[in-house]
């Protein structure tokens, strides 16, 4: 049942009562299940109200005319919000026939609706509830989906802006000149420019008619493609301009620089403007495929043709339409020789990565901090060394692989990847593996296989009470030390720096130490090389920038670095491996 009150309605006390202590009720599941997503970043917070109310005030009017004033804010500030939640569907809320529709998607709670699949569902509730004509339903799964939208292009899609957001400002990193990233992580929301009269939501507005898309005619099956592909789509929009964010809201906050706080206001309206269009556009097909009968149901002939687009375009993707990477770019040349080689991988769909979602800045710091101390070094597309193969070692006798996660993603295959990297050890290269918390190659990493110990379900060697305040001590000449003194369990994020592993090398397989964690007095080894200095393994908290002792100054915010501590490891254990 949906609840709202107006004086024409004529509701008796006790119905009304009942109502409202529903609804508060509601609201209070919602709020709950938002604050308390400790494993789960989503992507605009405060800015799916701007996003929402942008679409609202846009409607055609024959639509908007059938929402009370308690509907357009019962969308705005509750149902925009609907999908960030692990709560289930509730009859109240949606009705017992949509409910039964999304459990036959195979929509478990309201979270799915952030799914490829749960896109297309929540798309066809809004075919529904318009063709039965239900205003309080129209208007929930407008705002509804225009949440599943913006996610898909909101900031969160840069991984240095989620970095930035999640990591530097709970941890208080300073900027260059005045402030800490606390200060201008809000700016990073679309919340925190999309109603500013002082420019940003002139900027926003101007984006929205800029970018403005309309019904196109197209059938079912074609809009299906496009709900199934707006991850890919939502990324590649985002990534040139996410790091433009960024820069320019560390830019107002650090100096008050003007022009910082218009390449904010553009770039992150363009941001928000991405998902008021698609949503208005999806709303006219909606209205015309419920006018004509039209359905909308998820096929595997739809499912096949959009993963067949996926792949195309993940095979045309260029690795510089990434801000974070296009600066640091750099090719192997036939003359080059002695080289180190640093592979990275395109943002793809929210979260999605075949080395992991965090290894991007990581790596992109690390080929820039290379730059900056003159290393000689060149830049590795993933997709290449998929296709063929790892250089020779004369030209590149090192590779760095920064890994958080090791699986197979669309058609970058895991196997294949491993197998390059095998055949490149045996031609004699050299690899630091940096790890996190998902897969690794287990044939190229065996090694270290009978070694790697975890205690079930952990994300640290040990609990994170006792990882913050440990030290970390390298086996480097004058066995340098740092305290870790920020928490890699941030309040939310996909950027955390966990490797749970620690290593027990067995008497018949020796490893020689690199890197030893330190927690109440017991010692654990953490990173280690084999007895040839072939094959190394640092865990990924051992370079993660501001998580140790020493400086907490980011030098330019858009042009990620490793600090002094995690400079000194890499570099360390680079000349390590090169030991001849």
């Amino acid at each position: 049942m949906r609840c709202s009150w107006s004086p024409q309605l004529g509701f008796h006390e006790p119905m009304l009562t009942f109502c409202l202590a529903v609804l508060t009720r509601l609201r209070h599941l919602a709020l709950l299940s938002i604050l308390f997503l400790p494993r789960i970043a989503g992507a605009w917070g405060a800015g799916h109200d701007d996003v929402a109310r942008e679409v609202m005030n846009r409607l055609p009017e024959v639509l908007r005319a059938k929402f009370t004033p308690e509907m357009i804010e019962e969308a705005i500030k509750h149902d925009s919000h609907y999908p960030d939640s692990f709560q289930p569907f509730l009859p109240e809320e949606v009705g017992e026939k949509a409910i039964a529709a999304l459990k036959e998607a195979g929509l478990k709670s309201r979270y799915d609706l952030h799914l490829d699949h749960g896109r297309v569902a929540g798309f066809a509730r809004l075919v529904e509830a318009l063709r039965e004509d239900d205003a309080a339903h129209i208007a929930h799964w407008i705002a509804s989906h225009s949440h599943v939208i913006a996610d898909m292009a909101a900031c969160n899609h840069d991984p240095l802006v989620h970095t930035a957001t999640y990591g530097w400002g709970p941890w208080k990193v300073k900027l260059p000149h005045a402030g800490d990233f606390s200060q201008v992580a809000p700016l990073l929301d679309l919340g925190g420019s999309g109603h500013d009269t002082a420019g940003g939501a002139e900027a926003f507005a101007e984006a929205v008619d800029r970018l403005m898309l309309h019904d196109d005619g197209r059938d079912a099956a074609r809009q299906i493609q496009e709900l199934l592909l707006y991850g890919q789509e939502g990324a590649r929009f985002c990534s040139p301009r996410g790091v433009k964010v960024l820069h320019g809201a560390a830019a107002w906050i650090d100096t008050q620089d003007a022009k910082g706080r218009e390449l904010l206001w553009q770039n992150i309206g363009e941001l928000g403007a991405w998902a008021v269009a698609r949503t208005l556009r999806d709303v006219e097909v909606a209205m015309r495929f419920a006018k004509d009968g039209t359905q909308v149901q998820l096929t595997p002939e739809a499912t096949a043709a959009a993963k067949s687009t996926i792949e195309s375009l993940m095979r045309e993707r260029r690795l510089d339409e990434d801000a974070l990477f296009a600066p640091v770019l750099r090719d192997l040349q036939p003359g080059d020789e002695n080289l180190t080689g640093i592979v990275l991988e395109p943002t793809w769909d929210m979260n999605d990565a075949m080395l992991g979602f965090s290894s991007r800045v990581q790596s992109a710091a690390t080929v820039r901090t290379l730059r900056k101390l003159g290393r000689p070094h060149a830049t590795f597309d993933v997709r290449r060394l998929l296709a063929e193969g790892f250089p020779e070692p004369k030209q590149v006798p090192l590779m760095i692989l920064v890994a958080t996660q090791f699986n197979s993603y669309h058609w970058m295959k895991s196997d294949v990847l491993e197998t390059a990297l095998a055949d490149y050890l045996k031609r004699g290269g050299r690899v630091l593996w940096i790890m996190g918390h998902g897969g690794w190659p287990k044939k190229v990493l065996e090694p270290f296989a009978s070694a790697l110990q975890r205690t079930e379900k952990a994300t640290l060697p040990v609990p994170g009470e006792r990882f913050t305040g440990s030290k970390l001590i390298a086996h480097l000449p004058g066995d340098p030390a740092w305290q870790i003194v920020n928490t890699p369990e941030t309040p939310a994020g996909w950027q955390r720096p966990y490797c749970p592993w620690r290593l027990e090398p067995r008497a018949d397989s020796p490893l020689e130490p690199l890197l030893t964690l330190e927690s109440e007095g017991v010692q654990h080894l953490v990173g280690a090389c084999t007895p040839d200095h072939r094959l190394a393994l640092l865990p990924i908290y051992a370079v993660t920038p501001y998580l140790l002792s020493g400086e907490s100054r980011v030098t330019s915010p858009a042009e990620p670095e490793l600090d002094e501590a995690s400079t000194k490891m890499l570099v360390g254990v680079m000349a390590h491996l090169l030991r001849q």
